[in-house]
């Protein structure tokens, strides 16, 4: 059956309606809220953005959403135009660290901005400890000053070190060592727990909740198809009806959580969170990048056009990236509601009605 895209967003209607669901007494505790949201014009604020204002539409919830970007104008015309002016969103310009505040409080913060390195420059490591610290310090100091409830930040599961706790391929929250401060991963991994250590002292200092949301993999409608994310790589050739082709031996592993439940994550952390206390974000159906790469050909309906270059090793043991999401569930009833299948199908649908709509026959 054919989804719907509702007038005024860009998500199927039957996302917005299960994150509106899921959420129904979550989201009754931010009515009349003012939140404020960084990265809100990419792959998590787009997702927030859309089910937030669906959910205050249909619940009559008076939130006021404030985003804070570098280019608002070029965002509202060139990816959001159906953003524009509408009630309760307003847009402040600037990076993290030179933004001039709302001048109404704001009861909630979402810090959802990270630096990328797409285009592999050398200057990376400090923009990205630039933004993760001195962007931080800038938003604790609003929350301060705005006597903010609660500042959600959303980190990574590569502040996890080799050093750090797993458990059969599974990082489990706690405490970690501090390896290779040189390497890509860690200088990224170790200032996203700078900002985790940042957000909860101060938290302390001035009493507002401090709330962690240590973010994996995830697949859905805007995920980038040309960036370094293998579903999006696996999904965009299929898409293009080519070959699937898998650079390695296809044996790391991995989880994906789709964006629906995403946002459903990341509100109930908000939400009911503990103040301080990391929570693992990401899917629980674990699969290798060979079986990723298959279940996209599968859905796609070309189960053989896959190819995976390397050769596995025997006897080794694989990679893993995966998150332990027993805390989540015990603490905050989190479930994964949409299997990995279903999550490619629909974002598969989504960029096929989208190229429909901007190509009708």
């Amino acid at each position: 059956m054919e989804q719907t895209i509702p007038s005024g967003h860009t998500l199927f209607q039957r996302d917005l309606e299960h994150v509106a669901a899921q959420l129904e007494g979550d989201l009754a505790q931010l009515r009349d809220a003012h939140l404020f949201i960084t990265g809100g014009t990419g792959f998590f604020g787009i997702w927030l953005l859309e089910s937030l204002l669906w959910a205050s539409e249909k619940h009559a919830l008076n939130l006021r959403v404030t985003v804070l970007s570098r280019s608002p104008e070029k965002f509202l015309e060139q990816r959001a135009p159906h953003l524009r002016n509408r009630a309760g969103l307003n847009f402040i310009a600037g990076g993290l660290t030179d933004f001039e505040a709302p001048a109404d409080a704001c009861s909630h913060i979402l810090h959802a901005a990270s630096e990328t390195n797409l285009e592999q420059s050398g200057d990376w490591a400090q923009r990205h400890l630039n933004a993760a610290i001195d962007g931080t310090r800038c938003l604790l100091d609003m929350a301060a000053a705005h006597r903010s409830e609660a500042v959600l930040i959303t980190t990574s599961g590569a502040v996890y070190s080799p050093m750090d706790s797993v458990v059969d391929n599974l990082c489990v929250e706690g405490p970690a060592g501090v390896a290779d401060y040189a390497s890509e991963r860690i200088v990224y991994g170790q200032s996203k727990r700078m900002m985790e250590i940042m957000t909860s002292v101060a938290a302390q200092q001035h009493g507002y909740r401090a709330l962690i949301a240590r973010c994996f993999a995830f697949v859905g409608p805007y995920l980038a198809l040309d960036s370094n994310y293998a579903i999006g790589n696996f999904i965009r050739d299929a898409l293009a009806g080519r070959e699937i082709v898998v650079g390695g031996d296809g044996t790391p592993l991995r989880s994906y959580l789709y964006a629906a439940d995403l946002v459903v994550w990341l509100i109930r952390v908000l939400a009911r969170g503990r103040s301080g206390v990391p929570y693992n974000i990401g899917g629980d159906e674990i699969v290798s990048i060979g079986e990723l790469a298959r279940t996209v050909a599968k859905v796609a309906g070309t189960p053989d056009a896959v190819r995976i270059k390397g050769t596995p090793v025997p006897g080794a043991k694989p990679s893993a990236y995966l998150p332990s999401l027993q805390r989540a569930a015990a603490e905050l009833d989190l479930q994964v509601s949409i299997p990995l299948e279903e999550a490619i199908r629909r974002t598969m649908e989504w960029h096929r009605a989208r190229t429909r709509a901007t190509n009708p026959i």
